[in-house]
């Protein structure tokens, strides 16, 4: 296969997915990393060892990060309970958010967040946004929710560590593991409900029979213009439990349409002097020899027309090198 010259990909990072993986993952070293300032950074260490990971790869057109902004929310507006049961997000954990905000600045990578939005409302209008201008999409996360983002153009990564085969989530993944379509993600938590962000589903409407209601109506809105047609005893489950099932499906929906101003979706070209010197700042030697190899790389560098690999086929490829492997 011929993998160059092939359409360009986006990768899209949820933020805090990385940041909270790294934090957890490292906790249990004997040492934790700390700055200048003695502020722990074990969560940065892990964040910035992904970033430099997927540049290596050099498949991506730019890399585009999104976070919540962390205080306040429009899904918490219409639903208080929203994520209630979630534990708080740990001390050492606070401080780290912004000072990754501070990388992410000074190496040049663009990242993305809105007042009173979470970042996966960014994530779905920045995807929306690219797929409309004709590029692939990546997307870093191991939420379900983002699986209603998935199209034939957008696939979301939920394995990427060195020791795991690398999982893509396509249409047909997401059939087999949600049994419905990637846009009828809302509706099918809508009925169910999910545990994890504390959203009641109808009591005793089994899984089967709200995937069946889909397949055969399409949407919520759909199920109750033919409400009449449904067998009474599901019937009056839905119709006494209308108001939570729409409110759900509302809270469930990813935001694709925020203003966020103008999305930078130029090629990705780090900084490797600003990102340098954010490693000497917070004492992250661990890095700096890639750093300084990138900046004298780039000085030798003939500035030619890049040639972009199709990300898919070298995803694919290292996911067979590690079956084979194994």
């Amino acid at each position: 296969m011929n993998i160059e010259n092939e359409k360009r990909t986006i990768l899209l990072i949820d933020g805090y997915h990385l940041l909270h993986k790294g934090f957890y993952g490292s906790l249990k070293r004997k040492t934790l990393a700390v700055n200048r300032d003695g502020i722990q950074i074990n969560a940065i260490y892990t964040f910035i060892a992904k970033i430099n990971n997927f540049i290596e790869m050099d498949i991506y057109h730019t890399i585009i990060v999104t976070f919540d902004v962390g205080h306040g929310c429009w899904r918490r507006v219409l639903y208080p309970e929203y994520k209630a049961k979630r534990k708080d997000t740990p001390e050492e954990l606070i401080p780290q958010m912004q000072i990754i905000r501070e990388f992410l600045t000074a190496s040049r990578i663009p990242w993305y967040e809105k007042e009173q939005y979470e970042g996966d409302d960014v994530m779905g209008t920045i995807a929306n946004i690219s797929s409309k201008l004709g590029y692939n999409v990546h997307i870093l996360s191991n939420d379900k929710d983002t699986f209603q983002l998935v199209s034939d153009n957008t696939k979301v990564i939920t394995r990427t560590s060195k020791k795991e085969k690398p999982e893509f989530i396509e249409i047909r993944d997401v059939v087999e593991k949600m049994g419905c379509e990637p846009t009828q993600v809302p509706d099918l938590k809508s009925l169910m409900g999910d545990s994890s962000d504390n959203i009641k589903g109808v009591k005793c409407l089994h899984y089967n029979i709200a995937v069946s209601l889909l397949k055969q109506y399409g949407t919520i809105e759909n199920i109750y213009e033919n409400i009449d047609q449904i067998p009474p005893n599901i019937q009056q489950k839905l119709v006494e439990n209308k108001e939570q099932i729409m409110l759900n499906k509302r809270i469930a929906t990813i935001q694709r349409n925020l203003n966020l101003g103008r999305i930078d979706l130029r090629p990705l070209r780090v900084n490797w002097y600003g990102y340098l010197s954010f490693l000497k700042k917070q004492k992250m030697w661990a890095f700096t020899g890639n750093a300084l190899k990138k900046i004298e790389d780039n000085k030798k560098e003939i500035k030619e027309p890049k040639k972009f690999k199709n990300a898919d086929a070298v995803w694919l490829k290292q996911s067979q090198n590690k079956t084979t492997n194994n």
